[in-house]
């Protein structure tokens, strides 16, 4: 599977939330992408061969609306790009992204150092509620 396109475009899914320290994030991303490639590399032949090919051309169909290959693309035209095959009028280019962003965004999720982080950031939440109850008011 063609981890290198997926890398990226796992990156531009990922969502901004819960913040993390750049090593952590760089981390999870890693995971996640190759989490993305071990799934999608573990499909039957009859389905990794056209996925395969719909990697090759989303790749490469970037050139002809912004000029170079999607992974050479600011992350904002990535964006946009992604954007398009997410609301495209064929279904086939939808299915790609939604199983790319559904697989990332699971395996984010469920990644320790995001579990983590958002359990860190809910005890800040509710510590002041917590201390208020206890204090009777």
């Amino acid at each position: 599977m063609r981890t290198a396109i997926l890398s990226v475009i796992v990156r531009v899914v990922l969502p901004d939330y819960p913040a993390l320290e750049t090593a952590a994030r760089r981390s999870v991303e890693n995971d996640v992408a190759r989490y993305v490639a071990a799934l999608l590399g573990s499909m039957p032949g009859f389905l990794r061969f056209p996925y395969t090919i719909a990697l090759c051309a989303f790749e490469w169909l970037a050139l002809l609306r912004h000029g170079r290959r999607f992974r050479h693309l600011t992350v904002a035209q990535q964006t946009l790009y992604l954007a398009a095959w997410s609301e495209a009028p064929l279904l086939p280019m939808r299915d790609f992204v939604r199983l790319i962003r559904s697989s990332a965004l699971l395996a984010y999720f469920d990644h320790q150092l995001v579990a983590r982080q958002l359990e860190a950031e809910r005890r800040r939440e509710t510590a002041p509620a917590e201390l208020a109850t206890a204090a009777g008011v």
